[in-house]
C-alpha cells in the first residue's frame, strides 16, 4: 500500500516538474531582455545618445540606435559590419578612425587604446536569439493589441539620452507556457506579469 502510494504522488508530480521546468526555459528570454534595457538605459544616459531594442523574429538585438525606419536586412546588414570591424587588424582600426572625420555624425566607427596600448571596439551589440517554437509578441502603449513579431517585422524599443523609453508588453508563448510581461517607462523595470502553464 505505502509502495503505491509512494507511485502515484511521484506520477502527478511528474506534470509539475515538466510545468515547472516549461516556465523556467521560458523565463530565460524575459531575463536576458530585462539586462540589455537596463544596459541600453545605463548606455543612453552615460553617452548622451539614444540606444535600441530591436524585437525581430528570431529573438532581439541591442545596439545604438541606428534609424526609425530600420528593416530587418538594415539590422543584419549592421551586425555583420560590426563583427567585421571587431575582427579587423589594429592597423584598419586607426585608419577606420581617421575616416571618421568623413563620416556624418552618428555613423561614426569609434575605437580607442586600452591600457596596454592594443585597440578596443566601442561600437556595443548583443544579440538574442530565441529557442525554436516560441513566439514574441510587442505591444507598445499606443497599440491596441499586440503585434505578433514575424517575418520582415521588427519593432523598435529606442532609450533617450535622458534614460526614458516608450512603456511596453512583450508576450512570450511557446506550447507549454505563455508569459506577459511589462515594462515601465521611466526605469524599464518589469511592472506587471503573468503566466499561464
Amino acid at each position: 500500500i505505502a509502495l503505491t502510494i509512494v507511485i502515484i504522488i511521484a506520477a502527478a508530480s511528474i506534470p509539475t516538474f515538466k510545468g515547472l521546468r516549461a516556465e523556467q526555459t521560458a523565463r530565460e528570454p524575459i531575463q536576458e531582455l530585462t539586462r540589455l534595457a537596463k544596459e541600453a538605459r545605463l548606455r543612453a544616459m552615460r553617452e548622451k545618445k539614444a540606444y535600441q531594442i530591436v524585437f525581430h523574429s528570431g529573438g532581439f538585438t541591442a545596439s545604438r540606435y541606428l534609424s526609425p525606419y530600420l528593416q530587418l536586412s538594415d539590422l543584419n546588414d549592421f551586425l555583420v559590419q560590426v563583427a567585421q570591424e571587431a575582427e579587423a587588424p589594429p592597423e584598419e582600426k586607426e585608419l577606420a578612425n581617421e575616416s571618421n572625420a568623413s563620416r556624418p555624425t552618428g555613423d561614426q566607427v569609434i575605437y580607442t587604446k586600452d591600457a596596454t596600448g592594443g585597440a578596443e571596439y566601442k561600437d556595443w551589440t548583443e544579440d538574442y536569439k530565441l529557442a525554436e517554437g516560441t513566439r514574441l509578441s510587442v505591444q507598445f502603449w499606443h497599440e491596441l493589441e499586440p503585434v505578433a513579431v514575424e517575418g520582415d517585422i521588427v519593432k523598435l524599443w529606442v532609450f533617450q539620452p535622458t534614460g526614458i523609453c516608450q512603456p511596453l508588453k512583450v508576450g512570450l508563448e511557446n506550447d507549454a507556457v505563455s508569459i506577459l510581461i511589462e515594462y515601465a517607462s521611466l526605469t524599464a523595470d518589469i511592472v506587471r506579469e503573468s503566466t499561464d502553464i
